[in-house]
């Protein structure tokens, strides 16, 4: 199964001069646990819910004034749409993350896959399975 069929395409991003306040309000207006941190169309980090609560009000930093670039996760694990579903699993399983975005050989961000996204890709697979199995 495709990855990107499974993402959040496109992608939402805020570019790295953003403040906290403004990636949060992206993050809620577009229903999602995290944003794709872009500069030049380039990925270079990513923030989410836990970046919210580990590194800016566990710091009391003031979200409308801080720069998403100062508390985004820098180490971004990034996948390829050619990943297959189970590894792309693993990966997320290892490295204990719950978003990825899945990038072209530029570093362009295609979209974003979340472990909600995958969870829903495996159930749909075993209930085709399961359905095609009762019409035998």
């Amino acid at each position: 199964m495709n990855l990107i069929k499974m993402a959040h395409v496109p992608p939402i991003v805020v570019d790295s001069s953003s403040s906290v306040l403004e990636a949060i309000r992206v993050m809620v207006d577009n229903n999602v646990g995290a944003v794709a941190v872009v500069s030049e169309g380039q990925i270079r980090g990513i923030f989410s819910e836990r970046d919210v609560i580990k590194k800016v009000i566990y710091h009391n930093l003031p979200p409308d004034t801080t720069p998403v670039a100062e508390v985004m996760t820098k180490e971004v694990e990034s996948i390829s749409q050619e990943m297959g579903l189970t590894e792309a699993l693993q990966l997320m399983v290892g490295r204990h993350v719950r978003h990825l975005p899945i990038v072209d050989d530029g570093g362009k961000v295609l979209g974003i896959l979340s472990v909600r996204d995958l969870l829903q890709g495996v159930l749909d697979g075993l209930q085709n399975t399961a359905s095609a199995a009762s019409r035998h």
